[in-house]
């Protein structure tokens, strides 16, 4: 009787089974490139030269379209936008295409009856509007009808810092909603403005609003509000302008440790504190 061989080679139903299905996901894997699309081979890639990327002012201008974000820097003066010609605009620093839409809707019998009226011209920047707003004037202009003159339309009226609210300091051009509350509210802190300069303090105030709107904001000086020194915050005192920092702090000590002062003439008690300092300063000081 023969010994029974082993047959290394042979392959049970289950092994078959898993060695077809292994076969069938290779050739699916390979496979797989040949069914998706080929990416083309003859890509070309593009490149500026430095000379492409040198444009100047005038050039990038008139590549952009009248709404893109270019800004200039606007030399403004008085002028009334119903009868200021081309030259006036230019030597203003309005676009060329913002030039011809005015001049066009002019000819078209387009009339500005007040300064608002200038928002409405197509591709004027918010921001160039508000600037151009305190400069405009604009001359009597017959109505609708034909038969009645109109009153001569200032921008705004002058408002005086410290008697206005906060729906005065709205109608300047270029003050948000926000910024005029933040104005009264650093005015309550200072217990008044003593200087239209003290804009600038004001949180959030840019320096170029203030040279906008200087001409048209005061301060009746018939009106400075005195700061009482005996019960003024530490803040009103430290940030008056009229009264050196060193000085607030010593009053401040002063009516820590002696209590309230009698009269104007108690910080003459302060030690170096010279006489025309003291009287540059008393003019702005109350103990009532």
């Amino acid at each position: 009787m023969q010994p029974m061989r082993k047959h290394y080679l042979h392959f049970s139903t289950r092994q078959t089974t898993g060695i077809i299905i292994l076969l069938a996901i290779v050739v699916l894997v390979f496979s797989l490139p040949y069914f998706s699309k080929q990416a083309p081979t003859d890509l070309q890639v593009l490149t500026l030269s430095n000379t492409a990327l040198q444009m100047d002012d005038v050039n990038m201008e008139k590549s952009m379209p009248d709404d893109a974000p270019l800004r200039k820097a606007l030399h403004l003066f008085y002028f009334d936008p119903n009868t200021i010609d081309s030259t006036g605009m230019v030597q203003m620093g309005l676009r060329q295409k913002l030039i011809q839409t005015i001049l066009h809707y002019r000819n078209k019998g387009g009339k500005f009856f007040k300064p608002e009226d200038i928002r409405k011209i197509w591709g004027l920047f918010p921001e160039e509007a508000n600037a151009m707003l305190p400069f405009i004037q604009i001359q009597s202009l017959q109505n609708a009808a034909g038969n009645k003159p109109t009153q001569t339309v200032l921008a705004f009226h002058s408002v005086e810092l410290n008697q206005a609210d906060v729906q005065a300091f709205r109608q300047i051009p270029g003050i948000s909603p926000a910024l005029a509350y933040g104005i009264v509210h650093y005015r309550e802190k200072l217990e008044g403005f003593v200087q239209t300069v003290q804009l600038k303090q004001v949180p959030g105030f840019p320096d170029s609003l203030y040279a906008t709107i200087e001409p048209y904001i005061y301060i009746n000086v018939q009106q400075i509000p005195k700061i009482n020194i005996n019960r003024a915050e530490p803040f009103a005192l430290l940030h008056h302008p009229f009264i050196p920092e060193n000085v607030a702090k010593a009053i401040l000590i002063l009516r820590k440790q002696q209590g309230s002062f009698q009269s104007v003439a108690d910080l003459q008690k302060i030690p170096f504190l010279n006489a025309e300092t003291y009287r540059q300063i008393s003019a702005f000081c109350t103990v009532e």
